[in-house]
Parts: structure tokens; sequence; C-alpha cells
């Protein structure tokens, strides 16, 4: 036996050990995050196929920690990108929400499982242990209210109460930077984000989100649905694990059917869809035991990553096509609705619901009965319909003033070209022609609910300074989804401009009286409006104030950047 064969028997005798101690799920325990990196540290120290790196920072002041697996040797030094070279990526996040912590066991187990059996050929796996440290740090034993175990586990907000699945677009978060810079870097073909459910009770224990496909490329959505989903589905079920698309039902029973979850871009998948990454979020039943629900998460893990491997030629050229269609696509998308005509029927395993008086309250409380398990055809609706698509420009015309928004371009690694000086281009303009605010904070933000734009064609001055984005580029789709202003989740929705909506500059009526009756004597096409809003408007007729305000409003003396969109569209 030679020096290295022994020293590699000696690692892993310990690290077997180890494993039998450190890995308590099935006492219904889950790792502190010191015992996690710990954990990782070990697998780094033990293998040359595994390799522990560290990203950026995160809120809580810990850096972010990524594993990386391969069937061929990794050393510290190498370059990433060669690790990568002709291989499927798949990144796996664990710990969005630490309370939801069986993604974080799985993916221990799973690593060591790897390295003790062998790493499939082809794809190149990269885990991040725990993504939300400071909500793994706030460990408690009550935050998960519905949830069975594990005993102690962490919170959903992270150190500065957000949460970070709703922070992908507006990256409030040093987490959400860091994972920019992992996710670019990998530029993964899939992409798993583990939880726990919440919602209605049934039989299974996995349950799964799955890009949605009306919003994905069409050469990943025939991908995914004619090959990837319906192997994940099958090995599922060869494993003991029988799974059901997410049951995306809250104080309703899902034996009337149920509706496909929209994951829009400020979830994790949603994100990295406009990247042509193919997302899945596992989402292992909130009522099961948690040994069960660790173990369910752990299959689906092998199931993803072996077709990973089967499929990896596959899915190189399924990106790469997808980027290519990208690059010559006029339109795209920008929001989306049920489509509530289409459905397909799904064999559903449930429990019946009944509906008792309350021992608690003075009304009824709704009741699974486990002891009366059913399977039923029920109705599945996974069809989106867009609602609204845009015409692509050549460029968007972004500000240098509003700096947090080229900052978040270039962290998201979008192309973009400096005015080399003071420039005045003809550009399409969006004016916000009505609009409303949440009237509550929602993740730090008083996100708008409510956006609709008129465009017009004008001259306008751009700074030296002010950037030129082309839009053909590999990321088209996340350009548009966070430029234009009406789309789900715009840089615009996110409050990111919203020194647009207060007017500055007003007018003294006393004063502004004599002007108005010149500007009526100047302009017969401003009269003729301000008749015709008269006639319209009988009740704001009444009002003097009102009067001047159109006046006022359709007059040169009214500011031009008030309701102005500062991004501009650009075509030469």
């Amino acid at each position: 036996m030679n020096v290295w064969h022994f020293t590699w028997c000696i690692v892993f005798a310990f690290s077997n050990t180890f494993y039998a101690q450190d890995l308590r799920y099935e006492n219904n325990q889950t790792l502190t995050y010191e015992e996690v990196i710990e954990a990782y540290q070990q697998l780094d120290n033990s293998s040359p196929h595994a390799v522990l790196r560290q990203f950026g920072p995160t809120d809580s002041g810990h850096p972010l920690h990524v594993l990386f697996l391969s069937a061929d040797e990794l050393t510290e030094n190498d370059n990433i990108e060669s690790w990568k070279k002709d291989k499927a990526v798949i990144l796996i996040n664990n710990g969005i929400h630490p309370g939801e912590s069986c993604g974080i066991d799985a993916s221990i187990a799973y690593a060591r499982k790897c390295l003790q059996k062998g790493i499939p050929e082809k794809v190149l796996v990269a885990i991040i242990p725990v993504y939300n440290i400071g909500g793994a740090l706030n460990r408690g034993a009550y935050s998960r209210a519905n949830q069975q175990g594990p005993e102690e586990h962490g919170f959903r907000g992270n150190a500065r109460n957000l949460d970070l699945n709703r922070d992908f677009i507006k990256a409030d978060a040093l987490n959400t930077l860091s994972f920019y810079a992992i996710f670019h870097l990998l530029n993964p073909h899939i992409f798993v984000d583990t939880h726990t459910s919440n919602g209605a009770d049934y039989q299974y224990t996995m349950t799964l989100i799955s890009t949605q496909k009306d919003k994905l490329n069409p050469v990943l959505a025939e991908f995914l649905t004619q090959k990837l989903e319906p192997e994940l589905y099958t090995e599922m079920e060869g494993r003991g694990w029988p799974m059901i698309p997410y049951v995306n039902v809250f104080g309703n029973t899902p034996d009337q059917g149920y509706a496909a979850f929209l994951e829009t871009p400020r979830y994790a998948s949603g994100y990295t869809t406009l990247f042509n990454t193919i997302g899945f979020i596992t989402e292992a039943h909130m009522l099961k035991p948690y040994k069960d629900r660790v173990e369910a998460t752990l299959s689906f893990l092998e199931v993803i990553i072996e077709q990973a491997a089967k499929r990896s030629e596959e899915l190189l050229v399924a990106q790469r096509e997808a980027d290519e269609a990208d690059l010559k696509t006029k339109t795209l998308d920008i929001a989306w609705k049920l489509d509530e005509t289409q459905s397909r029927k799904m064999d559903f395993k449930g429990y019946q619901a009944e509906y008792l008086d309350s021992k608690v309250t003075s009304g009824k409380r709704l009741h699974y009965d486990r002891s009366v398990p059913y399977q039923a055809e029920i109705d599945y609706y996974d069809t989106y319909i867009p609602t609204q698509t845009v015409n692509i420009p050549e460029y968007y015309v972004v500000p240098a003033a509003w700096h947090r928004v080229p900052q978040l371009l270039q962290y998201n690694g979008v192309e973009m070209l400096p005015l080399e000086k003071d420039t005045t281009l003809t550009v399409e303009t969006s004016y916000v022609t009505d609009f409303e605010f949440k009237n509550t904070p929602y993740e730090g933000h008083f996100f708008l609910t409510k956006v609709k734009t008129e465009s017009r064609i004008q001259q306008r001055q751009f700074l030296k300074g002010d950037y030129l984005v082309p839009t053909q580029q590999k990321a088209k789709r996340f350009i548009v989804s966070v430029l234009e202003p009406e789309a789900v989740d715009s840089y615009l929705r996110w409050n990111f401009y919203d020194e647009i909506f207060q007017q500055k500059e007003y007018f003294s009526a006393y004063v502004f009286e004599d002007t108005a009756e010149e500007l009526l004597l100047q302009n017969e096409d401003l009269k003729k409006r301000f008749e015709e809003w008269r006639m319209a408007n009988p009740e704001l007729a009444k009002s003097p104030e009102a009067q001047l305000h159109f006046i006022y409003q359709n007059s040169p003396y009214y500011e031009k950047e008030h309701l102005r969109y500062p991004v501009a569209r650009f075509s030469k």
C-alpha cells in the first residue's frame, strides 16, 4: 500500500466516524451554522475532489461559502473556468430560509456519499452550505409554528430581517451581491433551492416547483417539460419518494385543483431563469418527520445530479441554443396571469378534509383526517399567459445619477457603454400616468403595486458618464425585466426611481392667472383641450385651482422631470 492510499484510507475512516456523529437529522436535529461549516471544511480536507471556497460578505459579517465537487481532482489554485469546461454545472442553495433546514443536512449527506462512492462524471456540483447565515445564527425552537421539527432551527429573516427569497432584484442584502458573483462565475445549467413547504396536508413528503415553463426560454422549456421533469418524477417514485408539483393552496383544500406557482424575478429561481438557468425549488412537506424530509431532499439531489450527468451534453447545447435564440428575439413578455381555461389531470394523494367546531375560537377549523387517505384525479393549472409584451430596443439609456442601478447592472454582468461627452439623443421616454404604492413596507420597500405609463418621443440631453446598455448580450432577459418600467419586478417598482413621483416646482395662483390667460390666447390647441377637459370633468371644472393646474400642467412651465421615468429606450 503506497503512502497516498494509506493516508486516503485514514481520512475516510475519520470521515466516516465524523459522519456518524454529526448528521443528527434522524434524531430530529439539524446542525448549527458552525457545525455546518466545520463539516464542509472536513470534506475539503478529506478529498482532492472537494474544494471549499469563500465568496464575499453577508449581512451577518460571515462570508458566504461554496463547496465544489467534481469527478476530476480539484486544486485550490485552479481556475474555476477550467473546472467547468465541458461539464453541466449544478448550483445548490441551502438555508435561504434557515428554519427550512432539510437541504442544509441533505447537502452534507450528499457530498459525503459522493466522496465515498464516486462523483458523477461530466458535472460540476457547487453547494452553498447556508445562504442566510444571519437567520441560521438566530436559532430557536418556535419560529416555524406549523412545522414538525427539527427541535431547533434558524429564522426566516436574515441579519437585517430581510427575506432573502424576495431580494434577488432589489439586492438590499450583501448576501445577494455575493450570490451574484457566485452565480455569474458559474453560469449554471441547473439551479436548486431547498425549502420546506407551508399550506395544505397531503400524503407526499416532497413537492417541487419547477421554473415556470411559460416564462422560460422556449428551448429550455421544451427540454424541461419533455425530458427532465418526467425523469425526475419517475426516479423519485422509484426511490420511494413519490413527488407532486408544489401544492399552491393556502386556507383551501387541494382536492378542487390548484395552480402552478409563478416565481417572478424577485425569487431565486425567477431570477436565475433570466439567465437561461433551469431552476427547481424543493418543498419538503412541513408535517412529515424531519428525517423523512431530509432523506427525500437527499434523494432529489441525487436524482437531479444524475440526470444532469446523463444529459450533460444536451444541457450544454440547450443553454447555448437558448442564449442564441434570445439574441435574435425582438420581443419579451414582462407580466403574466394564470390561464384558467387550460389544465391537465393529475393523480393526487391527499387526506379527507373536514371543518370541525373549533375548541379555541367560536368558528370552524379546517382538519385533515389522516386516517382517511384518498387518491383522486384533480385539475392542475400550469399554464400562464403574457399580459404584457414589449418590443426590445437596441439600447436602454441609464442615467448615472441614480447610481444604484448601474451598480446592480454591473454586478449582474451587464455590459454598458459610458457616454464620453454630454449628448443629446432622440429617445422613447415613458411617463407614469397611473400608479399605486403599497401603504405598508414590503421587504423594506413601498413597492409599486400598479404602474401604467405612456410613451413619448423626446430629445433629451444625457450627461457624460451616463450609460448606453446594449440589449444584444447574454443578460438580455434580465436587462428588459429590470429596466422596463411596467415589468413585474422592475427597478421602478422596487423604488429605485421614487424621486420622479414628487413634483419639485409649483405656481402661485394669483401670479399664474395672468400667464394662463396669455397661454390660452396664444395657443388654440391648448384652449380646445382645456374646454374638452372642463366638459369631461364637470366637478373639477368648478374648482379654479384645478382649472389653473390643468393649464399649468400642459404648459412649457411644467417640469419635464415629474413622472418621467429616467431610463430611456434608444435605437439608432
